[in-house]
């Protein structure tokens, strides 16, 4: 007769001694977080990576799956077909290949499996993205008052080296180049080139614009470090790097020495701290997979042009 009573009673007190959760058992559950990064093996991509990881191992709340696009279309769909099968509880999505993203929505939402975006956006999720209209233009603002400052108000030959075969995230950098470089140089003629994204044919590229250009002073700009690295390499084989100014979008380690030298040809790079990516990507992944608020547009913490002025104070000596 007095079973239910006791039944009731005894499950009040297992709540009341914290052995049975109840409705925040959610909170407590480790969320599985699948990270799909565009690539692991370019430069950027593995910086990213990195942090990531790095980010994981501070998170015992986490379980991680990792996935590499490869900057691969059809790759980064099979990837996301794979994670239905796994059953992440959010998907992160990493894809330099835009056109791919709505098919990618479409298999995780079949799926149930919530998406946080990191630079180009899958439609209707929130996304993680660097400001890439401040980083075109800060870049090359940066560039052409150095240019000013050591060879005078002539406005010198300006080559850039976009990637406009890369969508919107790289077209929106090039664009605020060229508003940079208008308001510094008016009138100025700007030529471009593309670089493919592919390092041999930036330097192929900037060889062969260096040859048609000989004793012009020069400044160029890359949509990434990478590829203004390989700009420096070609003004350092054709013995014109005294005629060559660069400066790039991105924040690699690699460029940080060429950034440090005194009236050096590396003028600085828009930083956007990519080894630092990890903590807030994981933080808003975890948010979406509990469904806690999140914003629809998340900036990385810090962006800034590391010049030889500031790198000290960004980075340490």
């Amino acid at each position: 007769m007095h079973t239910r009573g006791l039944l009731v009673a005894f499950g009040a007190a297992l709540v009341t001694c914290g052995l049975v959760t109840g409705p925040t058992l959610a909170q407590d559950k480790k969320v599985r977080v699948a990270f799909a990064n565009y690539n692991d093996e370019q430069s950027f991509g593995s910086i990213v990576l990195r942090g990531v990881q790095a980010a994981a191992k501070q998170r015992p709340d986490i379980e991680m799956i990792y996935y590499d696009n490869k900057s691969d279309a059809a790759r980064s769909v099979e990837n996301a077909r794979a994670a239905t099968v796994v059953k992440p509880d959010v998907y992160i999505n990493y894809n330099v290949t835009p056109a791919t993203n709505p098919q990618i929505g479409r298999v995780l939402k079949d799926a149930g499996i919530p998406v946080l975006s990191v630079q180009t956006r899958v439609p209707d999720t929130p996304i993680f993205a660097v400001d890439n209209a401040l980083s075109g233009y800060e870049a090359c603002r940066g560039l052409a008052r150095e240019a000013k400052k050591r060879w005078g108000a002539k406005p010198p030959v300006i080559f850039l080296l976009p990637f406009p075969e890369g969508g919107p995230l790289f077209l929106e950098r090039t664009d605020a180049c060229r508003k940079a470089m208008g308001e510094e140089f008016p009138g100025a003629p700007i030529q471009e080139q593309s670089t493919k994204n592919d390092t041999g044919h930036a330097r192929a590229v900037t060889t062969d614009f260096l040859t048609r250009n000989p004793s012009q002073k020069i400044i160029i700009w890359a949509h990434v470090d990478s590829m203004a690295i390989a700009a420096l390499t070609a003004a350092r084989n054709s013995n014109r790097e005294a005629d060559v100014l660069l400066s790039a979008t991105g924040g690699e380690a690699a460029v940080l020495p060429e950034i440090r030298k005194a009236d050096g040809t590396y003028v600085g790079t828009f930083s956007f701290f990519p080894e630092n990516w990890g903590q807030d990507i994981l933080d808003l992944a975890v948010k979406l997979a509990r469904k806690q608020t999140v914003a629809d547009v998340t900036r990385p913490t810090r962006q800034v042009f590391v010049t030889r002025e500031n790198i000290d104070q960004l980075y340490g000596k």
